[in-house]
């Protein structure tokens, strides 16, 4: 087995691990704010809104300067460093007293952590360009399988033992991934053949031309229109049920199913990124997406929204890993930290302003509204990307 194989399967199953304890917090929010204290339904939407974007901001911001750091010092190195701060910030979640606690932890954990980048530019710098789509599509699995196992076994464990504890498990996992990859790693870097170097190497004006702009822009829009309704599943839900009951499991459920349906997308529909065009399929994924979520807005009740919303994150899910194979093959190796930084500044920025534009359409119209939203973005991106596939055949 090649070096890159091997980083890419050991940083798969680390990163199942970093997002696992990420999840068991991150869906609950809504929930644990409100054990805080915050119980007014338009003070509750306001905070979950800014909660959910503060920490987007600061990764939006410091993710090109990890990225540099990570082509300068290397990418294991940055990886480290984002999940020890992550397990620290998800532990110390467990001993907030108040909500504007939560807030400045958040904030934190957008200065310093950012796992998911920090482990695609591990891989996309080892792997040879003709199987991108592959490794990143499998390592992108391993995203959205934390993400089922975490809120799922988060759920079930805040039913029984508490909010507070199950923060200090879900830090003690990250950690786990931690020590894994402080000692199993290795940062490697691809040399292309001579006759394979069509990549560019990064530099600012390499930054404006043709593919970089129209990617950078496409991931923040995606971004904007995925994370609009996931801060507010679990109020939708208590909506629908009228009640606080079970809410914390069946959140869970939801999330872990809808990490499931994503796994499966990067396990299949991304690998085919090596073989067609990735802008074509990223436009198809988009257009279906689009049409799937958008009966969550004219239909009611659980089991309809379950399976509108679980289609629709299907084809969203092979988005994003198409999009970095995409980039990272119209880049250097030696360059891709800085560029994967970029692509994730442009997307945490899409990240940031989404929860804000949820929060005020829930506010000013209802949660339902928000899906509604969802789909229409989505069916915007799709235009996009059709429009620049057409021009540059």
């Amino acid at each position: 087995m090649e070096q890159w194989q091997k980083n890419l399967y050991i940083t798969w199953f680390t990163q199942i691990l970093s997002v696992t304890g990420f999840g068991f917090m991150l869906p609950f929010i809504p929930l644990y704010i409100q054990e805080l204290g915050i119980t007014s339904t338009t003070e509750l939407r306001f905070w979950v809104g800014l909660l959910t974007a503060a920490p987007s901001l600061l990764l939006g911001i410091m993710a090109p300067i990890w990225g540099i750091l990570a082509d300068k010092w290397g990418r294991k190195t940055m990886m480290l460093r984002a999940m020890a701060a992550g397990g620290l910030i998800v532990g110390l979640m467990g001993l907030a007293k108040n909500v504007e606690t939560v807030l400045v932890l958040r904030i934190f954990q957008g200065l310093f952590t950012g796992t998911v980048t920090a482990s695609a530019t591990l891989v996309a710098s080892g792997t040879p360009r003709n199987r991108l789509s592959y490794a990143l599509g499998f390592l992108s699995s391993s995203t959205f399988i934390g993400f089922s196992f975490g809120p799922f076994l988060g759920g079930m464990l805040a039913e029984f033992l508490g909010f507070k504890t199950t923060f200090f498990i879900g830090s003690l996992i990250i950690f786990t991934g931690f020590i894994m990859v402080l000692l199993v790693t290795k940062d490697i870097t691809i040399e292309e053949p001579e006759h394979d170097k069509k990549t560019a190497t990064f530099s600012l004006k390499a930054m404006l031309i043709r593919p970089f702009p129209i990617i950078f822009t496409l991931i923040f829009l995606v971004r904007f229109s995925r994370m609009m309704a996931v801060p507010f599943i679990p109020l939708y839900i208590q909506e629908l049920r009228q009640n606080m009951q079970g809410i914390s499991a069946i959140t869970g459920i939801i999330s872990a199913l809808a990490g499931l349906a994503t796994a499966l997308s990067g396990l299949t529909i991304v690998r085919l990124g090596d073989k067609y065009n990735r802008l074509f399929l990223i436009a198809i994924l988009l257009g279906l997406s689009s049409i799937f979520s958008l009966p969550i807005f004219f239909t009611h009740g659980l089991v309809y929204f379950t399976i509108f919303y679980l289609a629709a994150i299907f084809f969203v899910g092979a988005i994003e890993p198409l999009m970095q194979a995409y980039l990272s093959a119209n880049i250097h190796p030696g360059n891709r930290g800085v560029v994967l930084g970029l692509w994730a500044s442009a997307g945490s920025f899409g990240w940031f302003l989404s929860p804000l534009a949820a929060s005020s359409i829930s506010i000013y119209f209802s949660i339902k509204h928000i899906f509604l939203f969802f789909s229409i973005t989505l069916f915007i991106n799709f235009i996009i990307v059709s429009i620049y596939n057409r021009k540059i055949k």
